[in-house]
């Protein structure tokens, strides 16, 4: 076992080597042929010649730094809010177009706004908050949601949707990534569960989100926008407040460091991953509806299977995060994928409520394995210094894998149908699931180390 000042996530299998206030020294042993950059050192473990960093790393001090039931609370609250604002617009697609005379173009234009701002925030601001600076995104993360839901209310013109729908988006993108960091703090050590409950509020948010819009829909077209707008006034400033305050770890890192960062073995690993099951979703999202139409479900029978395979990804993510972080991202996350192929393949051969509710819940359970190994194989490979530009480089990826499937998802539906659609995808799967496998094998586990507490 590793001493207390254990290195990150409690089973990352890598050497442990020193960072002083000069530089970095080299990986010796086993690793010394893998690229340093792939293992980090927690900086809750930094020499005494990083004063600003604390010198214990006893169980009790982590837990009055970074275990705040209110950090925690006002957090995962946050998140619910930000992914329902989000989601609440996919109950009203048909009443935005009727309302506002939008072309099918428009409408599309309305619904990816959100996804690509997202995208883009991720990518781009990433850095900005290992720097340092997530007081500055937290701040820019809720003002946009703020706008983003009342601009709905006062919107009149595409221009005005679109832009509204964008920053919901860039909320959504940017509210993630200064979560994830503040959960984890100054030390990995735990932040499986932390990620993984945040997971569980943002799928709970999607989920929530139209059953909002659908709930509200007869008061008036505003009220859902209203109702979320007001929330995220009242919780996005003290949930901005609150992650200021959080103790972080910093790094100099910038764009030149996304490129060191995609050919570590872990990343590649975790994209791999990430890319099979967002793929599914983008696919999922775009076909469903038409789909199970075919198939002879009402609209009611789809929306209680869609709520019933949803509980797994609402309730595994912080069991299956921690499994991860015990066993290893790897260990968790590549099974996980494997397993993912014959739901996906089974996909393409439903036949009614009950057959769709059962894959859907094989898939939803294998799918949170999954995402969480993926989230902690990133972990391991940064760090906490590094934790916002990795994750958000592997959700900035998924978005646009999505986004991808769920273009091509419709005319192959229509040409191939269920079957070759679905089944072609489980192919996919599992050629990345023995992609990652491969690149795995490039991180070779050392022997253990025992590390001196300071």
């Amino acid at each position: 076992m590793i001493s207390n000042c254990n290195g990150g996530l409690s089973s990352t299998r890598s050497a442990i080597h020193a960072v002083t206030g000069s530089g970095s020294m080299p990986a010796t042993g086993p690793l010394a042929s893998e690229a340093a950059s792939d293992t980090v050192v927690p900086s809750s473990c930094r020499p005494h010649s990083a004063p600003s960093w604390p010198r214990r790393c006893s169980g009790a001090h982590r837990q009055r730094q970074y275990a705040s039931p209110v950090l925690f609370v006002t957090i995962y609250t946050t998140q619910f809010l930000v992914t329902a604002s989000m989601g609440v617009i996919f109950a009203y697609l048909a009443d935005l177009q009727d309302r506002y005379g939008l072309s099918h173009l428009e409408l599309g234009m309305v619904a990816a706004a959100g996804f690509v701002a997202g995208l883009l925030a991720q990518l781009l601001l990433s850095p900005l908050v290992d720097r340092g600076h997530h007081r500055l995104v937290a701040w820019i993360s809720v003002t946009a949601a703020v706008f983003g839901a009342f601009g709905f209310v006062f919107a009149e013109e595409t221009w005005s949707l679109v832009t509204s729908r964008a920053l919901a988006g860039l909320s959504f993108g940017l509210f993630g990534l200064v979560a994830r960091k503040a959960l984890i703090g100054r030390d990995i050590s735990g932040s499986g569960a932390k990620v993984g409950g945040l997971l569980s509020c943002a799928v709970a948010g999607f989920i929530s989100g139209p059953a909002i819009g659908a709930a509200l829909s007869g008061i008036s077209f505003e009220a859902p926008f209203l109702l979320t707008g007001t929330l995220m006034l009242l919780l996005g400033p003290i949930a901005a407040v609150l992650i200021s305050k959080s103790p972080i770890a910093a790094a100099s890192v910038d764009y030149s460091d996304l490129g060191n960062l995609l050919r570590r073995p872990r990343v590649q690993a975790a994209i791999c991953v990430h890319v099979g099951i967002w793929g599914l979703i983008g696919i999922f999202d775009a076909t469903v509806d038409r789909y199970l139409t075919d198939v002879g479900l009402s609209s009611g029978e789809l929306a209680v299977g869609l709520l019933i395979i949803g509980i797994p990804l609402m309730a595994l993510p912080p069991y299956t995060g921690a499994l991860a972080e015990r066993l290893g991202g790897g260990r968790v996350g590549v099974p996980a994928l494997l397993l993912f192929v014959p739901a996906v393949l089974l996909y393409g051969w439903i036949g009614g409520l009950a057959s769709f509710i059962a894959v859907g819940l094989a898939e939803a359970v294998t799918e949170s394995y999954g995402v969480m190994g993926a989230q902690v194989l990133v972990l391991e490979a940064t760090g906490a210094e590094q934790a916002a530009m990795g994750t958000g480089v592997l959700e900035a990826v998924g978005l646009l894998v999505a986004a991808g499937a769920a273009f091509g998802g419709p005319p192959l539906y229509g040409q191939l149908g269920p079957r070759w659609l679905f089944g072609g995808w489980a192919v996919a799967c599992l050629i990345l699931a023995v992609i990652a496998m491969l690149r795995l094998k490039a991180v070779k586990i050392p022997p253990k180390v025992i590390t001196q507490s300071h």
